[in-house]
């Protein structure tokens, strides 16, 4: 561990123990296409590594609305096994074909749940590979209203909810880099597909401070590079190439007017 006993303060900001503000978009990985989820720092609660996936697997979401969206994480045990039991909470309006296919393929599934929040904080994750969460659903409709009520409880005590710190891989990238090109236009936080191509990688547009963005290696076709440069900070100063499999996750920051820089967080 590489946790030291430091004092807890009061955190930033005028009321910040105000409720939470996630976004709307629940996230869900089936633990059964996961190849690796980033490990816990030695603090034991943020990852920066990323989610790497199988083939043709993906993240999902699904709606819920904002202001139903409840996280718990208790603590309970005897002495020496004691842990945490994270939960989350959503009402799902309406019970349309959709939301019922949803929940007769993911009763019983095993997930990662990923909440993300509107104020740009980190990610919440709860469950793990040999610790994740499952869904329990309450189906309620009268003439006042139709909803579905989901718990993702985690399975066993364990660790408390994680602060992911990298991008999420959804069934289609945030967009794709056309071949040849050297500049990363941004669009916000996501994957960005790498087409074929001997470029050399040199520059990125659209950047704001703290936005996380993953160059996912080509499909076919030659892999463009990307080496150290005042613009590009990668760790011990080793070029990145985009082969097929290949992704690097930069983290942006601002370094002045108008100037920003790249600062790799992982790669794989």
């Amino acid at each position: 561990m590489d946790y030291v006993k430091v004092n807890v303060d009061k955190a930033p900001g005028i009321a910040p123990g105000k409720g939470i503000q996630a976004k709307e978009a629940i996230t869900l990985i089936d633990v059964e296409g996961l190849i690796s989820l980033g490990a816990r720092d030695g603090k034991g609660v943020l990852i920066t590594d990323p989610i790497v996936l199988k083939d043709s697997e993906y993240a999902i979401t699904i709606y819920a609305t904002q202001d139903t969206i409840e996280l718990d994480s208790n603590s309970d045990g005897d002495t020496d096994n004691e842990g945490f039991t994270p939960t989350i909470k959503f009402k799902h309006p309406g019970n349309k074909q959709q939301v019922r296919e949803f929940k007769s393929n993911w009763i019983g599934r095993k997930c990662i749940i990923i909440v993300d929040h509107c104020d740009g904080s980190g990610k919440d994750l709860l469950g793990s590979i040999c610790n994740p969460c499952k869904m329990k659903v309450a189906m309620k409709s009268n003439k006042d209203a139709t909803s579905n009520e989901f718990t993702f409880d985690q399975l066993m005590r364990g660790d408390d909810i994680a602060i992911y710190d990298n991008t999420v891989p959804y069934a289609s990238p945030k967009a794709v880099v056309t071949a040849s090109a050297t500049t990363i236009a941004l669009v916000g936080e996501g994957q960005y597909q790498l087409q074929g191509g001997s470029a050399v990688i040199s520059a990125a547009t659209g950047a704001e401070h703290g936005l996380l963005f993953t160059l996912v290696g080509v499909t076919s076709g030659t892999a463009p590079t990307l080496a150290a440069t005042s613009t590009f900070i990668l760790k011990e100063g080793a070029t990145w190439t985009g082969g097929t499999g290949k992704q690097i996750t930069f983290k942006c920051f601002k370094s002045g007017a108008s100037a920003y820089t790249f600062v790799e967080q992982s790669r794989v």
